[in-house]
């Protein structure tokens, strides 16, 4: 008798276990397919993506051949187009634009529109682009706008570009004949850690002319005294 309960158990069970597989089909197959289509889905957008960064190095070589051929023209149109685009030689692009602008059109305010947009993208190129820019507009600039402009860099948690950054406004109150604003930041420049070797070199050289003008200056007055 035992025997035969345990059968109908084993049926029961089975029967059971059909109608579980009957429910449960459905939703496993889709699982499958879903995974499967993922898959295929993933392979598809890693080769788009994969197209895209091949068509987007196409572009940017054949701007790089245009200007290697001083084809500036030619040149500018490729690399601006890819300067406005999505393309992540975007930033990149803009610092040829600028180059082509500056050296192949002269056209000096075309370079700056170029490199001031290529600083409002994100990452180290684009603090670049900003140093650039400021380079080229110092001369119209006071101590505090330029300052102003470059807050991004002084204000940013890495060295690399900030003490450029500071070499530069220095050099510019020096230029306005601001010597204590200029000699205090050569200064900071000069005993800094983090500087480059050749940063603080151009600062102390910078404060050597500084202290022979302050020498000449204390000699005129002297011999203005005597006379």
């Amino acid at each position: 008798m035992s025997d035969i309960f345990e059968e109908v158990d084993e049926a029961l069970a089975q029967d059971k276990s059909l109608q579980i597989w009957r429910v449960v089909r459905p939703f496993v197959y889709g699982g499958v397919a879903v995974l499967v289509i993922g898959v295929g889905a993933w392979e598809f957008m890693k080769w788009q993506g994969d197209q895209s960064q091949n068509n987007e190095a196409t572009a940017f070589y054949a701007a790089q051949t245009a200007l290697e051929a001083n084809d500036y023209v030619a040149a500018e149109a490729l690399f601006s187009e890819i300067a406005n685009s999505n393309s992540a030689y975007a930033t990149l692009a803009g610092h040829y634009l600028a180059q082509v602008e500056l050296s192949g059109l002269g056209d000096r305010a075309a370079a700056i529109e170029a490199l001031d947009s290529a600083a409002g993208q994100d990452g180290p190129m684009a603090d670049i682009a900003l140093m650039k820019s400021a380079y080229l507009q110092a001369n119209a600039l006071s101590v505090e706008e330029l300052e102003t402009m470059l807050a991004p860099i002084l204000d940013s948690d890495g060295m690399t570009l900030v003490y450029l950054a500071e070499e530069l406004i220095a050099s510019r109150a020096y230029q306005l004949g601001d010597l204590a604003e200029a000699r205090r930041r050569f200064e900071m420049i000069s005993f800094s850690l983090d500087a480059s070797d050749s940063v603080k070199q151009r600062a102390q050289q910078a404060l050597a002319a500084l202290d022979t003008l302050a020498q000449l200056d204390g000699t005129n007055q002297t011999n203005g005294v005597t006379q």
